[in-house]
């Protein structure tokens, strides 16, 4: 008998301080011309300035998790874990998280660094580790926290793209038991061309002679694109969508006909509205793509569970529902994972 594997619970936690469009108004000037007709940024993010915003978020979200799924850290035997922007470089802040809440020392922790793509491959890993019958509950943490002194990379509040980026967390518990959740099938793609045009790495801020370049370090671990990565999205955006959703598909031996909604990284709305329009040439309506972008941005690696949770929350996630869920992390790796929303 096969045994199902997917989500037990799933839950998000938001910083309470909205940052609304207009906040940014002293951005625009600075939008690059290639872009300038297509870029628009959310209406609102949120956003926590703390130095120790990943550690306070990934907290958080992890006691809500076990909260919500009526378990303790005694339930957990394997921990995984992701955070975009955050104090240190090394270590990530799972080893923070399993100390703050008592996990015994036995219970491992993988830090995991593929960045917007974590939440999909964390699954994808904790899949096989429950399936292999070496852990049975397997606890994910996922938290974009871009306003800390930035060791692990943070926003340049002095450029445009920081307008996009909101702070935000999310955790999953995979196990085979009281499923809410179950995966179908994994597929993932990895574009290495990419490496140098999309990055978190050391440059001094992109406007210094903004008032907002006081507020940061005038030498950080900034996240970039390239004028590069945007020419490269022109030629693969239009196919992106529809090809990952599709090699997912097969492995889960259904077909665009058997999809009922398509959750998705959010980077920016003018890269993943190539998505929606190119999928909708092959057949798949723009109505079964789902987001939260007006209302929090691109929170990294963070977007799916905290849509997850929205929508289970508000009651769009139906019983018998097929879902994909795609993302793409920097240095453009792309997995995909098709799932049943059970209950």
């Amino acid at each position: 008998m096969k045994v199902k594997v997917g989500l037990e619970t799933v839950v998000a936690d938001l910083p309470e301080t909205i940052m609304k469009a207009e906040d940014y108004s002293h951005l625009k000037p600075f939008i690059p011309e290639m872009i300038r007709e297509t870029f628009r940024g959310p209406n609102e993010i949120r956003r926590f300035k703390n130095d120790d915003a990943a550690e306070i978020l990934g907290e958080r979200v992890a006691r809500k998790a076990l909260d919500r799924a009526g378990l303790s850290t005694s339930d957990i035997d394997y921990i995984i874990c992701t955070n975009c922007g955050g104090r240190f470089t090394i270590p990530m802040i799972g080893c923070y998280i399993h100390r703050k809440l008592g996990f015994p020392e036995e219970t491992p922790v993988l830090n995991m660094a593929n960045a917007c793509a974590s939440f999909v491959d964390g699954c994808e890993n904790a899949w096989n580790l429950v399936l292999a019958g070496k852990y049975k509950r397997i606890l994910l943490i996922q938290v974009s926290a871009w306003e800390t002194i930035g060791g692990l990379g943070r926003v340049d509040l002095t450029d445009v793209f920081s307008i996009v980026l909101g702070d935000g967390a999310g955790a999953a518990i995979v196990s085979s038991q009281n499923l809410k959740c179950e995966f179908l099938s994994y597929y993932n793609r990895t574009w290495g061309e990419t490496y140098e045009k999309c990055a978190v790495g050391p440059m001094p801020a992109v406007h210094p002679e903004l008032e907002q370049a006081k507020d940061q370090p005038a030498l950080g671990n900034y996240l970039f694109s390239t004028p590069e990565f945007f020419q490269w999205w022109q030629q693969v955006g239009p196919r992106f969508g529809i090809d990952g959703i599709n090699g997912a598909l097969m492995r889960a031996n259904l077909t665009l006909d058997d999809l009922d909604m398509v959750l998705f990284h959010q980077p920016a709305d003018m890269l993943y509205d190539m998505w929606i329009d190119g999928a909708a040439k092959a057949g798949l309506s723009k109505d079964k793509w789902k987001h939260t972008w007006d209302k929090y941005g691109n929170t990294a690696n963070a977007v799916i569970p905290i849509n997850l949770a929205e929508f289970w929350e508000n009651g769009e996630l139906k019983k018998g529902s097929i879902m994909a869920w795609i993302t793409i992390g920097a240095g453009a790796h792309a997995p995909t994972m098709i799932a049943r929303w059970l209950v």
